[in-house]
């Protein structure tokens, strides 16, 4: 996919957006980095969510409120619809929507389980944020305005690149060695 670039104020809306959904992939990283899976991979449905709400954002589209606000497959599917072809693991996508459906447990059904890998989720965060975040890109007043991914890569911050295949130079094969816990 082309890059979306965004200038002035058309700038000011969707670069909100992608600040608070950076600030979750950070806190969804650290999370899973300490195998805190569940919690986790709920981060990284918030995260997918506003990274996701931006491009509607951009494209001017409503998007549901409430529960269903927070199925980033059905905002996937959104975005598709309107061509904005992005090379996303919808199996993923699915699998953080059910994770993230778990912090209620009233709404639980008998026989309701999943199954959460460390290595796997985080790969998958970084592999669905690497390739929204290379869409997009900010300016203002002619200059580039770097965002807080940006700013860690350029600090080459542990915070966002340890064990990242994506942004980092983990290699995933050593990665998918490694133990990793699963709960």
């Amino acid at each position: 996919m082309d890059q979306i670039h965004f200038q002035g104020e058309q700038a000011t809306k969707p670069l909100r957006w992608v600040g608070w959904a950076d600030n979750d992939y950070i806190a969804a990283r650290q999370m899973l980095l300490e195998n805190q899976l569940l919690p986790g991979s709920g981060l990284s449905n918030m995260a997918i969510e506003k990274y996701l709400k931006t491009f509607l954002v951009i494209l001017n589209l409503k998007f549901p409120k409430g529960y269903q606000g927070h199925n980033v497959s059905n905002l996937y599917e959104t975005l598709k619809k309107e061509g904005l072809a992005l090379e996303l693991n919808e199996e993923y996508l699915a699998l953080l929507f059910k994770s993230y459906g778990l912090r209620y447990p009233d709404k639980l059904k008998p026989g309701d389980n999943i199954l959460l890998c460390r290595t796997k989720l985080l790969v998958e965060l970084d592999h669905t944020v690497y390739e929204i975040r290379k869409c997009m890109s900010f300016e203002k007043a002619g200059k580039k305005i770097p965002t807080h991914i940006e700013y860690l890569q350029e600090k080459k911050d542990p915070i966002l690149l340890n064990k990242n295949c994506y942004f980092g130079d983990c290699d995933k094969v050593t990665l998918f060695n490694e133990i990793s816990p699963c709960r």
